[in-house]
């Protein structure tokens, strides 16, 4: 392994530190970042030979910290190098090598060479979800009866001019069978549209809309775009497969005729949540894949605010964008390869990560996953010389419901805690406050969003 690759992880664990410093009070977030800490760390040591005894130390039982090697891995409860621990675990958990999480099981924590134990278990999939009694999620106790969804992604162009980027579309073949899945979102099948690649032309995604303004009456409609956004002039732009750069102006979706079929659904709809994954400024490896090249006028560009604002203007509506207007997006992801960062933690959340343990996964819970796990994701991109900095944004016109989404995998008769509601809530609170100080509305959270995030 490279010395290069050595630094990056040990940048990576650094960052991770002061985000889980940043989100003291929030266990509930933490939580998932003491996971990714122990991976990269762990990766770390062993790369750089292990841990020597000179290098442990051991807090009181009880309190956190528990053994810290270096700058590498931490646990949390009492700890004996080689020895096992069982019963209750204090504050979140024990970590091992391998990133095992232990809560009152039996298990050995770490050897004296400073590899893992055991290897980690294999990945199963989520115990069947208890039946919903809540008539507002589901009507038959099963499906997420209300939720209706189009979900759009555009990796290959008719023209070559424009880059290649196959995750965006593997991103919405990925949240349409998720969405689909019985055990997981549990929409009705037949409420799913995913249009991908050669699909998803102009036409066809203008019909789309059309179509689920019809089917979404009094219900819940979600719509996510992964694929090339783009400034064109003082307008932004959607680019589907169809689009031609010698035609900008005819053939990509302007923000004019967006906005005007996602009014329609807007109108009909009583809840919607659009998902705005545009830009991808690229990612293979620790490289930029740039948009820009020498025959094509692309850029690559996040929606600015006079996009997605007209887009949530009531009650009930919410559009996530997948970083900041000043911002680029990663196409290729750390944890999958095959999936864009953003597209990876969505998918990630929807199957059983995003916090809480309600009966169904609201728009706090998802954008609180989104915010805290998309930035650690993109910043193994270097761009400009640097980490990539791609923050989700959360936008609404005003804040009121935590807006059910899709149906919470594994769900077992839960609610979703006082404790966890409010970290996220205030989370998205911070966060449109910045966004409208980073828009030009300042607003009083701004710092407090910054020290935390």
């Amino acid at each position: 392994m490279s010395e290069e690759e050595r630094q990056r992880l040990r940048t990576e664990v650094a960052q991770l530190d002061q985000a889980i410093a940043s989100l003291a009070g929030m266990p509930a977030l933490q939580a998932p970042l003491l996971q990714q800490r122990a991976e990269r760390a762990a990766t770390l040591a062993r790369l750089e030979g292990g841990a020597s005894a000179g290098q442990i130390s051991v807090d009181l039982p009880g309190q956190s910290g528990g053994i810290s090697m270096g700058a590498f891995t931490s646990y949390q409860g009492p700890v004996q190098i080689g020895h096992t621990t069982s019963g209750p675990v204090i504050n979140g958990g024990i970590w091992s090598g391998r990133d095992t999480y232990v809560a009152g099981g039996e298990q050995t924590i770490i050897h004296a060479a400073g590899t893992a134990s055991p290897e980690p278990a294999p990945i199963v999939p989520p115990r069947p979800r208890a039946r919903i009694a809540d008539a507002t999620l589901s009507v038959d106790g099963v499906h997420f009866s209300y939720g209706h969804a189009l979900v759009i992604g555009v990796g290959r162009y008719r023209d070559r001019a424009i880059p290649t980027v196959v995750t965006t579309a593997n991103d919405a073949r990925a949240i349409g069978a998720v969405l689909c899945d019985q055990h997981l979102a549990a929409y009705p099948s037949d409420q799913v549209c995913v249009l991908t690649d050669a699909e998803a032309t102009r036409a066809a995604i203008l019909d789309a809309l059309e179509a689920l303004a019809q089917r979404a009456a009094g219900a819940t409609a979600l719509i996510c775009f992964a694929g090339h956004g783009e400034l064109l002039g003082d307008d932004y732009v959607l680019l589907p497969f169809d689009t031609d750069t010698r035609r900008l102006g005819e053939t990509t979706l302007t923000s004019a005729r967006f906005h005007d079929a996602v009014a329609k659904v807007r109108a009909r709809a009583k809840r919607l949540v659009v998902l705005l994954n545009c830009c991808h400024a690229g990612g293979v490896g620790a490289a930029l894949l740039h948009t820009a090249s020498s025959d094509t006028l692309l850029q690559g560009s996040a929606p600015p605010a006079a996009f997605y604002r007209p887009l949530a203007v009531g009650s009930g509506q919410v559009v996530i964008s997948s970083s900041r207007p000043e911002q680029k997006s990663g196409a290729v992801a750390q944890r999958n390869a095959h999936h864009t960062p953003f597209g990876a933690v969505l998918l990630d959340a929807l199957r059983g990560a995003a916090p809480g343990d309600g009966p169904a996964v609201g728009v706090f819970e998802l954008f609180a996953a989104l915010r805290t796990h998309v930035p650690i994701d993109a910043s193994h991109i270097r761009y400009q010389g640097g980490p990539l900095r791609q923050e989700p944004l959360f936008y609404a016109h005003q804040l009121d419901d935590n807006l059910p989404v899709a149906l919470r995998p594994g769900w077992q008769g839960g609610t979703l805690s006082g404790a966890i509601l409010n970290q996220v809530r205030r989370l998205v609170e911070q966060e449109l406050q910045s966004e409208r100080s980073i828009t030009g509305h300042p607003g009083s959270a701004n710092t407090e969003l910054d020290a935390r995030l």
